[in-house]
């Protein structure tokens, strides 16, 4: 990285607290335009370092998450070019879409996220242990039943109902929270 390029320590502050607050978003906008959990978490990263990168062209009188909306766009885009032969690849009409789309819906996207951690944080117990077993671990219902003496419908059963708790919980945090609704 050449002298022009590298960005202050309080440039580095900030850039933490911008990226932190639209980590959030860009994930979804990832996991939203991509079947595989892996190449979202990996594109993720990769916008992380473009925009590590390239934050001394980022323009503060700009939303910072639009703009890493718009790196991620280039990614997403970049990525679909070299794996174009995949049918579930969206053309780039709709991921320049996507992206405008997740930019519209930030404060949204980042109050669900917040009211979801809310949320997590209620659940324990057994319920905790197939979350974490499901969603960190990624093992299949099939792979828990084996791992907990339970059987996979069981499982499948279980998670379903305390997703459906954890909507439940964040549509009432977040119809609680002041300010415009959508329709």
């Amino acid at each position: 990285m050449d002298d022009a390029s590298t960005i202050s320590t309080a440039q580095a502050r900030q850039l933490s607290i911008l990226w932190t607050k639209a980590h959030p978003i860009v994930s979804t906008y990832f996991r939203a335009s991509l079947c595989d959990f892996h190449q979202a978490e990996d594109l993720l990263q990769e916008t992380a370092a473009a925009a590590a990168e390239n934050f001394t062209n980022y323009d503060p009188s700009r939303s910072f998450t639009a703009w890493v909306l718009g790196v991620a766009r280039n990614k997403l885009l970049q990525h679909h070019r070299t794996h174009a032969k995949d049918r579930h690849v969206f053309d780039d009409d709709a991921i320049l879409k996507l992206a405008d789309v997740y930019a519209d819906m930030e404060s949204e996207i980042s109050a669900m996220h917040t009211a979801l951690e809310r949320c997590i944080e209620r659940v324990d117990g057994r319920p905790r242990k197939l979350l974490e077993m499901r969603y960190v671990r990624e093992l299949t219902p099939r792979k828990i039943a084996t791992m907990t003496g339970m059987n996979s419908n069981a499982v499948s059963v279980m998670l379903h109902r305390v997703r459906r708790a954890l909507r439940d919980c964040i549509e009432r945090q977040t119809s609680a929270q002041p300010g415009p609704r959508p329709l």
